[in-house]
């Protein structure tokens, strides 16, 4: 079988297999590519997208105590409290946690630098780096006691509601 991959448009690509072609966006491929990896050596660190780890980091932070967020949000450099932002632009419990531990003037700074800063997709690296380096202070901040995960389920319970 002969297979071939070409650019056909900025953030577009045509695979063909033989006499059979498919158009396919940046995401797309990505995520095909990220699938051949995890097929060809599982388990692999390679096999675990930059995007994955910050959703599991999010997984986990979403559920830190409001204290322990003030203190990420002051030790974090600006940059990587930036990079999480973004990857989590979708993941509204995340943002809330961070932007209700923020003064409005931190939330307006944030906001102007985000759409400077990353109008487009972030690198992988970048996200990885940064994810990398909030969840090490993160882990300092949780042996000095002051980071500390709440119950998962009351949080979701909780969430957006008065509590008793």
């Amino acid at each position: 079988m002969k297979i071939s991959v070409k650019k056909a448009a900025p953030d577009v690509f045509s695979l063909s297999f033989d006499d059979t072609e498919i158009a396919v966006d940046k995401k797309e491929i990505k995520s095909l590519l990220l699938k051949i990896i995890r097929v060809l050596h599982p388990g692999s660190d390679a096999a675990q997208s930059a995007e994955e780890r910050a959703s599991e980091f999010m997984r986990h932070i979403k559920n830190a105590n409001d204290l322990g967020v003030q203190r990420l949000l002051r030790v974090a450099k600006h940059d990587d409290i930036l990079v999480l932002l973004k990857t989590a632009e979708n993941d509204e419990i995340t943002l809330n946690k961070f932007y209700g531990n923020m003064t409005e003037t931190s939330k307006k700074i944030i906001a102007e630098d985000l759409e400077f800063q990353f109008g487009d997709d972030i690198p992988g690296a970048m996200i990885k780096e940064a994810i990398e380096r909030l969840a090490k202070i993160a882990k300092d901040l949780e042996d000095e006691g002051t980071l500390f995960y709440e119950n998962v389920i009351t949080r979701h319970v909780t969430h957006g509601a008065k509590e008793d």
